[in-house]
């Protein structure tokens, strides 16, 4: 009986022994994977930041890589803070559940119930939140920027913007859904009216200390707050990845995204890695709403005919919407909540498994958009699988023949590569985008030829014209502008940009 009771300890010993080195090898299998794949997102200049993972609260990996500040050769590290860009959006939900809890607001009021000059009553705060209010995105700025090209747009712009704008409203609230800044804009000035404090204190007092993010806080063009560890914002060049351009120097074409730098709700939040981990943490243990009400963020929102909208964004995923987050649709590894967030020189990414309790945080100050998916490959790591394979820009691959080789050369890649839809796609915006780089960057020849290629392409496009009559008049060749510009303007009638174009070109 003794011998037998001896006999059974050390089995449990030895079996309690084998399950630590078995799940200390798996976690250190895990971590290895993870960064090989940073390494190769680095080594392929699709990541610079700050990347941390976590299982249960604790970090299981975290890494810093690239420059936080080139001019001065200030490496990236643990210290240093990131606009989180439309991550943000997520602590604006928060703010508005707080005061749903508290009983101050209800998210089936309507917005003009708070904000009186907001022209549309039939709009609720839970449109808002969950992006199907029909209201457009930045595209309501235009109009006043052209108006005052050095003027900065805050919220207090944005309602005066929607009423001047006879487009402002896309379809019916409930409807559809369709992204929107300015909405969270709504939403922040509603935190405001509320709460009785400015929007940046109430984060402060409400989210972000008791939340533990003691570096975290909001900074735009029009509120400036100094910090030592802030990390500078670059894009870098597709057509010459190696090289990184600041971003208040961007060209023109650039300006819509700019329009939104004085904003806040949508945006405009700076903080740290480890700080993300804290609202994590944070969101877990109720310290910012009861799980009850935060729930409530992570159901499907239904639109008017009981049906889902399901993007298909990344090809990776398919996603619905909640309030102020996406959700996977697909729940076979558990319930998984994200946000992505880009603005001029920022991209991040902050992913969490509420069923699995894992998370994944990434900022990135180089404007690596492909990090917007990398959130999803830590989490199929971590489930002990496969990475899918990224396809690869083919308009990024041309243009970087086209400006290292030149056209001939960039023609015979392009069409060496275009039926391997496998490992590579293209896509009329990215060579659009492109074009646009080498246009404004003084390489007019490349530029043409990239927007000529587009034309080709995406002959449908009336976009396509418009760009590539631009290059065109920048080049001298008045009569070929003159021409896409027609064909641009008849194909659509509301593109007020190509008809002031092609009014300049047909009076010189």
């Amino acid at each position: 009986m003794i011998k037998s009771v001896k006999k059974m300890k050390r089995f449990i010993g030895l079996f309690a022994a084998m399950a630590f080195i078995c799940g200390h090898t798996f976690a250190q299998n895990h971590i290895a994977r993870i960064d090989s794949l940073v390494t190769a997102w680095y080594n392929n200049h699709d990541l610079s930041g700050n990347i941390l993972v976590a299982i249960h609260g604790k970090i299981i990996y975290k890494r810093s890589l690239g420059y936080a500040n080139t001019a001065e050769r200030i490496l990236n590290n643990d210290s240093s803070t990131f606009q989180i860009a439309s991550v943000s959006k997520t602590f604006t939900a928060v703010a508005i559940l707080q005061l749903k809890e508290k009983g101050k607001l209800k998210l089936d009021d309507p917005v003009n119930k708070y904000l009186p000059d907001f022209p549309y009553g039939d709009i609720t705060i839970r449109h808002l939140l969950s992006h199907t209010s029909g209201l457009t995105d930045f595209q309501i700025f235009e109009g006043p920027h052209r108006a005052d090209t050095g003027k900065i747009f805050s919220n207090a712009d944005i309602i005066p913007a929607i009423k001047a704008d006879k487009q402002a409203i896309l379809f019916k609230p409930g409807e559809k859904w369709s992204y929107s800044n300015p909405g969270f804009g709504l939403l922040a000035l509603i935190v405001e009216k509320v709460s009785g404090m400015p929007f940046q204190d109430y984060m402060a007092k409400y989210v972000f200390k008791p939340a533990g993010m003691q570096h975290a806080y909001i900074a735009t063009a029009l509120l400036h707050v100094p910090d030592k560890n802030r990390t500078r914002n670059y894009d870098y060049l597709q057509y010459e990845p190696s090289r990184l351009k600041q971003v208040d120097s961007m060209p023109n074409y650039k300006i819509p995204h700019f329009i939104l730098r004085g904003t806040m709700g949508n945006g405009n939040i700076i903080t740290t890695a480890e700080d993300m981990l804290h609202f994590d943490r944070a969101l877990y243990t109720s310290k910012l709403v009861k799980s009850e009400t935060l729930q409530e963020a992570f159901i499907p929102y239904k639109l008017n005919n009981g049906s889902y909208d399901i993007s298909g964004w990344n090809p990776k995923v398919k996603v619905i919407f909640g309030l102020g987050w996406e959700i996977l649709a697909d729940t076979s590894k558990g319930k998984i909540v994200f946000h992505n967030g880009g603005s001029p020189g920022a991209v991040t990414t902050f992913w969490r498994n509420i069923t699995r309790d894992e998370t994944v945080i990434i900022l990135d100050n180089e404007m690596h958009r492909e990090v917007r998916s990398a959130g999803i490959d830590i989490l199929r790591l971590l489930d002990g699988e496969d990475v899918i394979p990224q396809k690869r820009s083919l308009a990024q691959v041309y243009a970087i023949a086209l400006f290292k080789k030149g056209p001939d050369y960039a023609a015979a890649r392009y069409n060496e590569l275009k039926d391997d839809t496998a490992h590579f796609y293209m896509s009329e915006d990215a060579l659009n985008d492109l074009g646009l780089h080498l246009l404004y960057d003084g390489h007019c020849t490349e530029a043409l030829e990239a927007l000529k290629l587009n034309t080709i392409l995406y002959p449908a496009s009336w976009n396509v014209y418009d760009s590539f009559g631009e290059a065109l008049a920048l080049a001298g060749k008045k009569e070929e502008a003159i021409a896409m510009y027609q064909k641009s303007v008849k194909m659509n009638g509301g593109n007020d940009g190509g008809k002031q174009a092609l009014k300049r070109l047909m009076s010189q």
